[in-house]
């Protein structure tokens, strides 16, 4: 960064801020919001579309967040930093992502037209036991991979705008508890739901029915 007054936002430094609150905003808020949709609420009508909806918003989010975080760096004629002696890590976190989210769009889409059986009856764990095209096994695996990538993308992107801020800009500490506590609310939200289809009656001994929204049957 530039040498400027201490703790003043540059014009780099006014770029870099609305990348992060872009990223953050996909991270923290959308991207999870879909995974929780899609992990509590797949016997709902409206589940498919919301869940597409909020993942539409964090691809609207990831692609200018990736843009402008580029051109950022180019402002201050340091190329792309995705090469070079001055590669850097969350750089090259945010190619990847920017990537395999636009991949992983596009299985979500093909799984949406798979068919599936329902809920398998007397299944300790019908999400997994249940008989499902192999495309939607990857989209869940996938999503939760991406999702990680995500949370890893704002982990770094704090750290180096820390470690190479030189005008007294940083990270604030609440916005990094912030941050990890969202991070702890998103995952424990998402793996309760394992428990709550051991438990007879919330989900392992439900009987059979349709992912609603899909194209899918119930035998």
């Amino acid at each position: 960064m530039p040498k400027v007054a201490p703790n003043v936002f540059d014009y780099h430094d006014k770029f870099i801020v609305v990348h992060a609150v872009l990223a953050c905003v996909a991270t923290l808020i959308t991207a999870p919001a879909a995974i929780l949709i899609g992990r509590y609420f797949r016997t709902r009508r409206w589940w498919f579309n919301t869940h597409l909806i909020l993942q539409t918003f964090t691809a609207t989010l990831i692609i200018p967040s990736v843009a402008l975080g580029l051109q950022s760096i180019a402002h201050n004629h340091h190329g792309d930093q995705l090469t070079g002696k001055k590669a850097d890590p969350h750089h090259d976190l945010g190619l990847s992502i920017l990537i395999l989210f636009l991949v992983q769009f596009l299985i979500g889409v093909g799984a949406h037209y798979t068919h599936s059986e329902g809920y398998t009856k007397d299944s300790v764990f019908p999400t997994l036991t249940t008989p499902k095209n192999p495309l939607r096994h990857i989209h869940v695996m996938f999503g939760i991979i991406m999702t990680a990538l995500l949370y890893a993308g704002v982990k770094t992107g704090m750290d180096e705008w820390d470690d190479v801020a030189d005008n007294g800009t940083l990270v604030p500490k609440g916005v990094r508890v912030i941050y990890w506590v969202l991070f702890g609310l998103a995952v424990a939200a998402y793996f309760v739901g394992w428990i709550f289809e051991a438990i007879p009656g919330r989900g392992g001994s439900r009987p059979h029915s349709v992912d609603a929204g899909s194209t899918e049957k119930a035998e």
